[in-house]
């Protein structure tokens, strides 16, 4: 309990120093630079620069009077404080990030691991988004439906191509082939405003990794793509299957693909 004590509270911006005199003064009360550092058992000057610190913190307190003595803040007013503090910087760190990210993914590439980091890549994607979202994928979108009815909600247009019925819903504008899911989905492709793009997908193994870029060639070809299969799905429901004969061009990808 007390290493786990000892991590929490590092966590929460006490050195190790620092720790120990806050939980000296909780447990034994009020207390000169003299007693702490005697009760510690180290040098004063050490209890003084530490105690200078933690007063700026607001995690100890002078008590009133001639005499140099200090009391550990209340931990739940402390512990208020930290929150608020935290919230704050975590706050003010957000926006600043914000503006970071929207530069970095104005043309560079970026690379991006595991099938848990992805979906938290695309909910924030979608989070972001303000005018349209072009989809095309192969597996359940239930994984976004908070995300999506916040777009809807916002009059936001998702329009989601599939080869798979994937599930109708209101929140999206769904194209689809209408084939029978088999077991999980290995693609999942994202364009947001015509500005960023994020393309993933998973080897055999199930193992995803994917790329996330605003560059505007990329964003202009994946977006070409999610509409071209859109065309291509209105034409075959319009004129029937054999449009592909009279579309196909001969190649390995279409032999392999058939």
């Amino acid at each position: 309990m007390k290493e786990q004590l000892s991590s929490y509270m590092q966590t929460l911006g006490f050195s190790d120093l620092e720790q120990k005199i806050y939980l000296t003064l909780l447990k034994n009360g009020n207390m000169s630079v003299y007693q702490l550092a005697k009760k510690i058992d180290i040098s004063r000057s050490s209890i003084y620069n530490a105690i200078e610190h933690m007063l700026e913190k607001g995690m100890v307190e002078l008590c009133p009077g001639e005499t140099a003595i200090y009391q550990a803040q209340k931990y739940d007013v402390l512990l208020e404080k930290l929150k608020k503090d935290f919230l704050e910087s975590a706050s003010k760190v957000d926006e600043m990030l914000s503006q970071y990210e929207s530069q970095r993914y104005s043309e560079d590439f970026f690379n991006i691991k595991d099938f848990s980091t992805i979906l938290m890549k695309v909910k924030d994607i979608l989070k972001n988004s303000d005018r349209e979202v072009y989809i095309n994928t192969d597996m359940s979108l239930d994984v976004f439906k908070e995300e999506f009815g916040e777009l809807k909600k916002k009059n936001i247009r998702v329009v989601v191509y599939s080869f798979y019925d994937i599930g109708e819903s209101s929140d999206y504008e769904l194209y689809t082939h209408g084939r029978q899911m088999n077991g999980e989905g290995t693609r999942l492709m994202i364009v947001a405003d015509d500005e960023i793009t994020l393309s993933a997908g998973s080897d055999s193994e199930g193992n995803w990794q994917g790329t996330i870029t605003g560059n505007k060639l990329f964003v202009k070809i994946l977006s070409e793509h999610i509409h071209n299969d859109i065309y291509l799905l209105k034409l075959r429901d319009a004129y029937g299957r054999e449009i592909y004969d009279q579309i196909h061009i001969n190649t390995e990808y279409e032999r392999r693909n058939r």
